[in-house]
């Protein structure tokens, strides 16, 4: 063995290793002769199995579950412009308001057309039609939605010239309110803006236009900035809206209509003009 090189050692244990298995064969097949049948079927179902999971590249551990994310993609769903407007028309209907004389029938048109402004019943509606020839009446009859009030004027706005009037509902119930209009913000409107008025001769008109043209008065001074009047629109509002109330694809207030400058022309009032005279009853 000493004289052996490394070559020669391998060799010589690959032989013996080799005659070793080869005798381990023999005497296992010896005793498999020997062995009771039932023990030799098992035995050759173990190698058999064994055999298979080797080809089918299997193991005998079980697979691990397979991890399952699951994934949430968001869509963005854009509403038409017709259902917009069926919603807002809805919104605002039931603050509509008709004005009508005292003891005049309801049942005919009425005299001026405006909307519920606040839940303890102002009423905004235009001053030329209100007015009419007899001038300013000292009560009103106002129907909203199918109840009928006894609304006044306001104080202090008789002798004021002003686009727009206000009346107070003077027998409304003690802690009955009304739905109010939600008023939009002064910055949102802008040109190419679509809006529907609702109004009409008869108080349930609908119509829709878009902002073209912005009238501003100027400020007296440098300093000051110009003050938005009036809007126009294309197509031009339909006869028979004065008072009618200007409402966003949102449904929020965005003015009153009025008589443009020559009276020929309807034009909306702002709501920031609105608000002002709001804040100041």
């Amino acid at each position: 063995m000493d004289d052996l090189n490394n070559k020669q050692m391998v060799l010589l244990t690959m032989f013996t290793s080799f005659v070793v298995s080869i005798a381990t064969g023999i005497i296992t097949v010896a005793l498999l002769q020997e062995a009771p049948q039932k023990l030799t079927q098992t035995v050759n179902r173990v190698v058999e199995h064994t055999i298979e999971r080797v080809v089918n590249g299997t193991s005998t551990s079980e697979k691990s579950p397979t991890n399952i994310t699951n994934v949430t993609k968001e869509v963005t769903v854009y509403a038409k412009e017709d259902d917009l407007v069926v919603a807002a028309v809805e919104k605002n209907q039931s603050r509509m308001a008709k004005i009508y004389t005292v003891g005049s029938a309801t049942s005919s048109d009425p005299l001026a057309i405006g909307f519920v402004a606040s839940r303890d019943g102002l009423i905004v509606t235009e001053s030329t039609t209100l007015f009419g020839e007899a001038g300013i009446r000292e009560s009103y009859t106002v129907v909203i939605g199918d109840q009928t009030y006894v609304a006044k004027p306001m104080p202090n706005q008789v002798d004021v010239k002003r686009p727009i009037y206000f009346l107070k509902i003077d027998n409304l119930p003690v802690d009955a309110t009304l739905d109010a209009v939600a008023f939009g913000r002064s910055g949102d409107i802008k040109l190419a803006q679509t809006v529907v008025v609702l109004g009409g001769s008869d108080g349930m008109g609908v119509f829709k236009t878009t902002l073209s043209r912005f009238h501003y008065l100027k400020g007296e001074g440098t300093s000051t900035l110009p003050v938005l009047i009036g809007v126009e629109t294309i197509p031009k509002i339909a006869d028979g809206n004065l008072g009618g109330l200007v409402v966003n694809l949102d449904g929020q207030a965005m003015g009153v209509v009025v008589l443009g400058d020559d009276t020929t022309k309807y034009v909306i009032y702002p709501i920031a003009r609105l608000l002002e005279f709001l804040g100041n009853h």
